[in-house]
């Protein structure tokens, strides 16, 4: 049996100065154990709660990034069901 595709929970607000991603959770779940990893030069900073309930954002800083080379942030989460998700985003 195929399940029905599962949307990207997250809207996102990139900021250009200084590299600033902002993630909006805008499905109606509780995701859990929300991790973040940087690939690519430079270092990443959060005020990522381990919970984002429903309308709650979180804000990632990209420090150490030089323009206009491109880095890749991977957000991990888990859904009420257990079911673990993963999420690249490429800035």
């Amino acid at each position: 049996m195929i399940d029905d595709a599962y949307p990207v929970p997250f809207t996102i607000e990139k900021r250009i100065a200084p590299h600033t991603l902002v993630l909006t959770n805008r499905s109606r779940e509780r995701l859990t154990a929300l991790s973040f990893s940087l690939l690519g030069t430079g270092s990443l900073r959060t005020s990522a709660p381990l919970i984002l309930d429903p309308g709650r954002q979180v804000r990632l800083v990209v420090t150490g990034q030089e323009l206009p080379r491109r880095g890749i942030v991977v957000v991990r989460w888990f859904r009420p069901d257990g079911t673990e998700y993963l999420w690249r985003i490429t800035f």
